[in-house]
């Protein structure tokens, strides 16, 4: 229990590295000699002086209107909800299609390369790029990125502790933490230039990979002691292992010479 517990801390440390990294990418760009200044935002502090903000409604537009899943023309199509988005790190657990879950309320069209953002519950920080002709639900935001706005460095400031944050406080001005629409699209986002956005973007893709990849191996070593751990409970219960026996090997007396 105790090497689980090591592991898990480690897997925390290593979520926290890779939002730190996500975050200080995205409001403070990647070269630490730039000349930089206020941003006028208290949450945003200092960005890179010839980086401009501007408001989300000027940079993404959030898709309106909803359509029946059940329809031939939806139905087979993917449907994207909450449970189905990893927490702060952009990953798509798994897909199923409307007529699969059974959808027969309103949801979103989404085109390839939107950005889907659950409104719900901010803090769980759930975000992902479409990669098809999809569906999401009315839980989440179908987001279409304009010119000169690279959608992964957008996703990415999505994922950022401070944008978070903000959303979190905004929320809790509700009963149900949720995301308005208006509150979103009023929301300063920071610009770069789309070719630091992408470089940007590009660093990120690697650093939080090999992250990922750490975090991977970490996770199976956890899910084997555990397999481990319920096996030798099991063994023990069911007899097959000696517990009386097992116990009295660190109480014998030495054999003497």
């Amino acid at each position: 229990d105790a090497l689980i517990a090591k592991k898990e801390a480690l897997l925390a440390r290593l979520a926290d590295k890779r939002t730190a990294l996500i975050s200080q990418a995205v409001t403070q760009g990647l070269n630490p000699t730039v000349p930089m200044r206020d941003s006028g935002i208290e949450w945003l502090g200092e960005i890179p002086a010839h980086w401009e903000v501007v408001k989300f409604r000027y940079c993404c537009s959030i898709t309106q209107g909803q359509i029946d899943p059940t329809l031939p023309d939806y139905s087979e199509r993917v449907l994207i909800a909450p449970n189905h988005i990893e927490s702060g790190t952009g990953r798509i657990l798994a897909t199923e299609t409307a007529l699969e879950q059974g959808a027969i309320s309103g949801k979103y069209l989404v085109n390839p390369g939107d950005i889907i953002y659950s409104k719900i519950r901010p803090a769980l920080n759930k975000v992902c790029i479409a990669d098809g002709y999809w569906l999401c639900s009315a839980d989440m935001y179908p987001i279409s990125i304009s010119k000169g706005i690279d959608r992964s460095f957008m996703l990415y400031f999505l994922l950022s502790e401070q944008f978070v944050k903000l959303m979190v406080d905004e929320s809790m001005r509700v009963a149900m933490p949720k995301v308005n629409r208006e509150t979103l699209a009023a929301c300063p986002v920071i610009c770069p230039p789309q070719n630091e956005q992408r470089e940007i973007a590009l660093y990120l893709d690697l650093h939080t990979k090999r992250i990922d990849q750490q975090s991977a191996q970490i996770q199976s070593a956890i899910d084997k002691l555990k397999q481990y751990r319920t096996a030798l409970i099991t063994n023990a219960v069911t007899g097959k292992i000696d517990v009386r026996e097992a116990r009295s090997w660190g109480t014998e007396a030495p054999v003497s010479s």
